[in-house]
């Protein structure tokens, strides 16, 4: 966008004032043009987004190219600028830049637009998607100040790029398996049997989140004798977490394979545990998403609960 820029006080007053105040005039030979800017795609993205229950805090990585399409060199001294969202103003600061700009050339410019959305929680949505593949949209708009080597200039707030940004990294699904050494099978008393599943999770990515499993079932030996609910497990970015399934078991409700099942298990012979139902993963309190586990997670389990073993 070429826009002809206001100048920040007349002309004659930017003059170099000599003793004699020879010059009482001066009068441009050709128009002046503002910056230019375009946004970087490639390197531009939310680098963090804190849950709404802490701040709500976005950073963005702002990456812009500037265009100078004057045919002098220019020094962009500083931007007054807004940060939109969803139409909504939610940054407001100001750059110190001093950033060179040779005539009809660019030069790369690169900042950190932080905001806060504890009160947006409209907009915590669209951040969200950002970690999930739906790009941000966002507009920036400003006052430039900038100067050549005899005047400076100040624009008009005005539209200065518009883009879109993902985050740094999507949010990548856990990797969830079931330990066979630490899972087991116990007889808390004669009729209150327990299986216990030792479920690890690690989350390889970088943004955090709760694992929960509405509705897991545990087959032993292809026969399902217990469901269970799980959640919310909280998964921080980069870390793996254990945690214990403990399924309490009603007899009385068995099948007769079912039960069968358990005996054996009891009596020490391996059983194969099977735990099925998906699982889902919660983004920072605002959306979901679901982790198939169509053919369930499978270890094999010893007896725990006879002496020696």
């Amino acid at each position: 966008m070429s826009v002809l820029v206001t100048l920040s006080v007349v002309l004659v007053a930017c003059t170099p004032a000599t003793i004699d105040a020879e010059i009482t005039s001066a009068t441009p030979l050709g128009e002046v043009f503002a910056p230019r800017f375009e946004i970087e795609p490639g390197a531009t993205f939310i680098e963090r987004f804190d849950p709404p229950g802490a701040g709500a805090g976005l950073a963005l990585a702002l990456a812009t190219v500037v265009r100078n399409p004057n045919g002098f060199p220019i020094v962009l001294q500083r931007i007054d600028y807004r940060f939109r969202l969803g139409g909504e103003v939610v940054a407001e600061a100001t750059l110190l830049t001093d950033l060179d700009v040779d005539a009809n050339s660019a030069a790369p410019l690169a900042w950190i637009v932080e905001a806060d959305l504890t009160d947006r929680p409209e907009l915590w949505l669209q951040v969200v998607r950002a970690f999930a593949s739906t790009p941000l949209a966002f507009e920036l708009e400003g006052r430039l100040h900038f100067a050549t080597q005899s005047y400076a200039f100040v624009t008009l707030s005005r539209p200065l790029a518009e883009g879109a940004a993902l985050a740094r990294q999507e949010v990548v699904p856990p990797r969830v398996r079931l330990d066979g050494l630490a899972s087991r099978v116990t007889l808390v008393r004669p009729d209150a049997p327990v299986v216990t599943l030792a479920l690890v999770a690690h989350n390889p990515g970088d943004v955090g989140y709760f694992l929960t499993g509405p509705a897991l079932v545990l087959e032993l030996n292809d026969e399902p004798v217990a469901t269970l609910e799980l959640g919310p497990l909280p998964l921080p970015a980069g870390d793996t977490v254990r945690t214990d399934l403990t399924f309490l078991i009603d007899r009385a409700r068995l099948s007769g394979a079912a039960d069968a099942a358990l005996t054996a298990a009891l009596r020490g012979e391996r059983a194969d545990a099977r735990l099925l139902g998906a699982f889902a993963y919660d983004v920072l309190g605002v959306d979901s998403f679901t982790l198939r586990n169509e053919s369930g997670l499978i270890v094999r389990i010893p007896d725990r609960s006879l002496p020696g073993r």
